[in-house]
């Protein structure tokens, strides 16, 4: 007796993932009407949801503010994903918001419903991308393998075996369910003079395709994950729906593609464990005077 295995169909599995992200959109207008700020939430919980089941136990999926060691703390983000092995989350208040200590993060996201080109989105997450890294402190972590082995690599790296140049860079992109108004002469200007450690690594709008920045070679594309790493002149900026074949659609081939790039992300970095005192040092403090040695009271 001959068997026949089957052929996981990963197209059909990722087209059906969107088309409910597509579902919670058309729901959530239907219910909650002109109200923007609620349909988005529903469609922002439903794509954490997503995050949450595909990704493996160690990320910790949520969404909240960042905090540094000094105690800055970032604006609301949609989307965070952070270390779930160590400190996920700092502490949660009474209202469910989250704080996230900034060396336990590995991507932040932007979720939105729907792209107006009215409320300047892009132009807002990156006003949000420049807080983080502006005021937010947050030491890099160098690969000293990235360029191969040197007399100052680091055998925590050799072993690590990442292919990250900067180990702990925090991943950010910015998602749309649906494409809205958008137009490629609405952002052209801004991707192309705004400083790019500022701009998103990605952007994907899932019924039209991706903002990505690539190296274009006569018979392949190199897609840079991390634009500000690399340093050459045939790099650019692209917009391109990914049509893919078999049983997809575009929308599920770009679920995918975004899927593979937090996997990709996430799979070749490396954090260190934040160290709580640097939180709690206002709390250690004590009076000399006060101190009363125990061994007196005998």
């Amino acid at each position: 007796m001959v068997m026949v295995m089957n052929k996981l169909d990963i197209a059909s599995i990722f087209k059906s993932d969107a088309d409910d992200i597509l579902k919670a959109r058309v729901d959530s207008i239907r219910i909650h009407g002109s109200n923007i700020r609620a349909a988005g939430n529903e469609v922002e919980e439903s794509i954490r949801n997503y995050l949450s089941r595909m990704l493996p136990p160690r990320y910790f999926v949520s969404q909240g503010h960042l905090i540094d060691r000094n105690g800055k703390t970032s604006p609301q983000l949609d989307v965070i994903i952070s270390d779930n092995f160590n400190i996920p989350s700092l502490m949660t208040t009474k209202d469910g918001t989250r704080y996230i200590p900034i060396d336990s993060v590995y991507a932040v996201g932007e979720i939105k419903s729907t792209y107006y080109k009215s409320d300047k989105p892009i132009e807002k997450f990156i006003k949000t991308i420049i807080d983080v890294k502006e005021n937010l402190y947050h030491e890099d972590i160098v690969n000293t393998v990235f360029k191969g082995l040197t007399n100052h690599s680091l055998l925590r790296d050799i072993v690590l075996g990442k292919k990250n140049m900067v180990l702990n860079r925090i991943f950010f992109f910015e998602f749309f369910v649906d494409g809205g108004n958008f137009d490629l002469k609405d952002v052209s200007k801004l991707f192309n003079e705004e400083k790019i450690k500022y701009l998103p690594n990605i952007v994907v709008i899932l019924n039209k395709g991706f903002l990505l920045r690539a190296t274009i070679h006569e018979e392949s594309i190199n897609i840079n994950r991390y634009p500000e790493d690399v340093l050459n002149d045939e790099d650019e900026w692209y917009f391109s729906p990914f049509q893919g074949s078999g049983n997809g659609s575009l929308e599920g081939n770009h679920f995918g593609i975004l899927y593979n790039f937090l996997i990709e992300h996430l799979s070749n970095s490396y954090l260190e464990p934040p160290t709580l005192n640097y939180f709690l040092s206002d709390f250690m403090i004590g009076r000399k005077s006060q101190l009363k040695k125990i061994s007196e009271y005998l």
